[in-house]
């Protein structure tokens, strides 16, 4: 990426806010409920995903009979309260990174495997729903995630080519969904560390979000990397 991008689209859970630790609370919790035991290796295999791959991930791990259905209301349901009684703080950067876009007039999107409704709530309670034009639930495309679509369809909305977009990412779904979509990707690992050839097909690597106002003005020095933290 030469010039700066017309369009932002950041991945949300791990990526925009810290919910992943507890996306795993609330799976642990439910599955425990109907006596199934979620380790942390098999929740591993579920970031990135969306509701058609989440289930066929848990009933190839626990049997065809696993009752997904119930178990996945019952989850969301579980989160969605604990995000009401909890304050979820956006990820290091947020705020300067958006503050950056406005003022360089790039536009934002989310493209999430979340269900809509879970990204507008999140997105209202840390008060920065107003600076995305556009929010893409994996949910309302043919294909999620590491398929293009979700991507590709934020482009097609906002009538932008995909090598003028930036995707920010923090799961290997997100990373490879990127590439097959032809759109350059800023890496930000959360829980898990991508595979090698994942991680090949990233534009860049950065520890937070507070790095890409300063990767995108091509700018290299640690003391401008400080100010936006």
């Amino acid at each position: 990426m030469r010039d700066m991008p017309q369009l932002l689209i950041f991945d949300m859970d791990g990526t925009l806010f810290d919910t992943e630790p507890i996306s795993y609370i609330a799976w642990k919790a439910v599955c425990a409920k109907y006596g199934y035991t979620l380790s942390e290796k098999v929740f591993y295999q579920l970031l990135g995903m969306d509701n058609r791959r989440l289930c066929q991930i848990l009933q190839a791990h626990f049997g065809p009979e696993f009752p997904y259905e119930v178990i996945c209301r019952e989850k969301m349901a579980y989160q969605l309260q604990y995000y009401r009684d909890h304050t979820i703080p956006g990820k290091p950067g947020l705020t300067a990174c958006l503050h950056f876009a406005a003022a360089h007039d790039i536009h934002c999107a989310v493209a999430s495997s979340s269900p809509p409704e879970v990204i507008r709530y999140l997105l209202e309670k840390n008060r920065v729903r107003s600076y995305f034009q556009i929010i893409q639930s994996g949910e309302d495309v043919a294909h999620g995630k590491p398929a293009p679509d979700v991507f590709l369809a934020v482009c097609r909305q906002l009538r932008i080519a995909p090598d003028r977009a930036l995707v920010i990412e923090d799961s290997q779904n997100g990373i490879l969904a990127a590439a097959a979509a032809g759109i350059p990707a800023v890496w930000i690992p959360d829980l898990i560390e991508l595979s090698e050839s994942a991680a090949a097909k990233a534009w860049r690597k950065c520890t937070s979000l507070a790095e890409i106002p300063t990767v995108l003005m091509g700018r290299t020095d640690s003391r401008e990397v400080s100010i936006c933290l």
